[in-house]
Formats: C-alpha cells, structure tokens, sequence
C-alpha cells in the first residue's frame, strides 16, 4: 500500500512536470500562430477583390475573392434516412444526447474529492474510468449524432463549396409536429424530440433524446479563392488557409475585422489555457509537500495557501517571460521597440524622482 501511494506521488509530479512543459510549448506555439494570422489577414485585407454574386466567373478564376448576397439550396431535400427527417435546407445536424452520470472532481484543503450528476450529454460518457463505482453509465448506443449537407448551394453564379456549406450554422429547431417522421419501435415524439423515456421530466440512466436542428440563414458573405465556378481555400504566404464563410450580406471589410477579432479571441483563450496548464502543473509537481503540510493544524492551511499564491505568481511570471521570448522570435521590431520604450519610460521616472530629491536637499 505504501508502494502504491509513493508511485501515485511519483506519478503525479512526473505529470505536473509534463504539463509545465506542455504549457510552455502550447504558449510559445501561440505567439507564433498569432502573428501567421495577423500577417494572412494583412494579406487578405491588401488583396481581396470585392465582387457580386452576379460577376463572370473566368474574369477572376485563381483569384482571392468577397462576395455576399442571398443563395438558393438547389437540392429539393437534404433527409437523415435512419429516421426520414426531410428539409429543404443547406445543413441538418441529428442531436442524440443520453442521460449519464458526469463526475466532476474538486481540490479543497482535504484533498481531492468526487460528486456525480445526472446529465443530458452528446455522446458517451466512459465510466469506467471514474473514481468510484456505481455509476455505471451505457457503454453503447442505437443511434449517434450526424450531419448532413446540400450538394448544390448557389451564390449568384457560383456554387459553395462542401468545405463552405459545411460552416453553414444549423441554428434553427426542427419541429416535429409540423413533419412526418419515422419513429422507431420503443420511442416517441415528445415535443421537439424523440425519445425512449418515459417520462423526459424524470429521465432514468440510458434514456436517449433526438433532436434535429437545421440551417436557417437566408444571406451568405464569404472569402475564399475562386477555382472555376466554385471555391477553393487562400493559402497565405504565412501558411494559413482562408476559407471565411459568415451569415448575412457582409463587405470585405466587415468580414476581415470579423477575423481579426476571431483571431483575437482565440489567441487569449490559448494564452489562458497555456497559463492554467504551467499553473496546474505546478500544483501537481509541489501536491506531496501541500499534502503534508495539510495535515497541520492552522499552520498548514496558511501555508498552503501561500504556496498556492506563490505558484500562480510564478505561473504568471513563467508565461509572460515565454511570451516575450516568443515575440523576440517572431516579433523582433516590435519587441526591441516596447523594450526601448519602457526604457525610456524607466529613465523618465528615474529623472523625475532624482530632480525631486535635489529639490528637497535644497530647500532644506
């Protein structure tokens, strides 16, 4: 018993070790796949021709291209024939969810510690990995979430290609009542779903709801490059694929600031996960020293939260400094300007404070 918990202790400082490592990668990897992205949407903002839906394909065949405006699903129907649910539309998305139990793991003063929930969750939950038995979710299911799209999607005198169709939003119910479709043996339809439950306000463990939701949009706007009377992605200089597909009727520039902003998004989500992962995995590497310490009265608690205010400022640190380092690697002018000017900033306060202090030696 004493070997098996040495080898857990063992195993979890290896595994903090490897998320630090896995944080600094993750950040560095980050700084540089931001700035491929600011340099593909300088790019595509200095070479993008704005055109209609209505311009002559050949006349910009090979070129980089934004355009908007109302389309046509030519397809008479797209149709999930397992149940026989038929639209017109440009994507349809089956939604199958089942009723599992979710475990969810909390760290207090104590340790660490497990609650189970009751959920309804796309897709199956693996129980068998969870910390405590009896809370045996299904292992297999009749029936799985799936996709479907329209073959032929028309912008003017253009056809969408499958990679654009299928960032085609499904953001609209699907409603049964106002539909045939084929119910298997043992289901139902309950409002917007079907369903083997028999009670879907009192779910049991393994209970399946299905739902379908499909694309709405009337207006679609676009960046892509033009291959005959259809669309291929950009590829940057930087490496990057531009295939921007948005609803609406948007203008080039809407459409660039909307990328801008997505990148934006992204790029501090990543910086995020790459600190919780550094940060993580230093709580993990110092757990046999906090566990210890937790069994001191009062004393151990302050001291652990010292320490856990000491890793977050040293993860903070330790991401910031792979940040900078990465911006000396892939924004070098930039960088020796920000160092130049808190330089300056630096030798402005200095002065500043140095002539206050003479003025104070003299008037006294």
């Amino acid at each position: 018993m004493k070997n098996s918990k040495n080898g857990g202790l063992f195993a979890g400082i290896i595994v903090g070790l490897l998320m630090v490592i896995g944080g600094t990668v993750f950040l560095w990897w980050n700084e540089g796949n931001n700035v491929r992205n600011i340099k593909t949407t300088d790019e595509v903002e200095k070479n993008v021709v704005e055109i209609t839906s209505k311009s002559d394909c050949s006349q910009y065949s090979g070129q980089l291209v934004a355009m908007g405006g109302r389309f046509t699903v030519e397809d008479k129907t797209i149709t999930d024939n397992v149940f026989q649910v038929s639209l017109h539309s440009a994507a349809l998305d089956r939604v199958v969810e089942i009723y599992q139990w979710e475990e969810e793991e909390e760290h207090d003063d104590d340790g660490t510690s497990y609650t189970y929930h009751k959920v309804w969750h796309e897709g199956l939950i693996d129980s068998s990995a969870f910390n405590s038995s009896g809370y045996d979710n299904p292992t297999s299911t009749a029936y799985s979430s799936d996709s479907f799209y329209a073959e032929r999607v028309r912008l003017g005198n253009y056809l969408l290609a499958s990679s654009q169709i299928s960032q085609m939003e499904t953001d609209k119910d699907f409603s049964l009542s106002d539909n045939n479709v084929a119910i298997p043996d043992g289901y139902k339809g309950n409002g917007k779903y079907v369903t083997n439950a028999a009670d879907l306000e009192k779910p049991q463990i393994g209970d399946v709801r299905i739902s379908w939701k499909y694309n709405g949009w009337k207006e679609v706007s676009l960046i892509a490059k033009i291959s005959g009377d259809s669309f291929v992605s950009y590829t940057s200089e930087a490496g990057k694929n531009v295939n921007f597909v948005t609803e609406g009727n948007r203008t080039a520039a809407e459409m660039i600031e909307m990328m801008r902003n997505q990148d934006k998004l992204m790029k501090w989500l990543f910086r995020l996960f790459g600190f919780l992962l550094v940060f993580f995995g230093y709580l993990s590497v110092i757990s046999p020293l906090t566990k210890l310490l937790s069994y001191v009265p009062i004393l151990g608690n302050a001291v652990n939260f010292v320490f856990v205010l000491t890793l977050f400022l040293l993860s903070l640190v330790h991401s910031l400094l792979v940040i900078l380092i990465a911006w000396f690697r892939y924004r070098p002018l930039l960088s020796v300007c920000l160092l130049a000017g808190c330089a300056v900033i630096g030798a402005a306060l200095f002065l500043l404070r140095k002539n206050g202090r003479t003025q104070t030696v003299q008037t006294a």
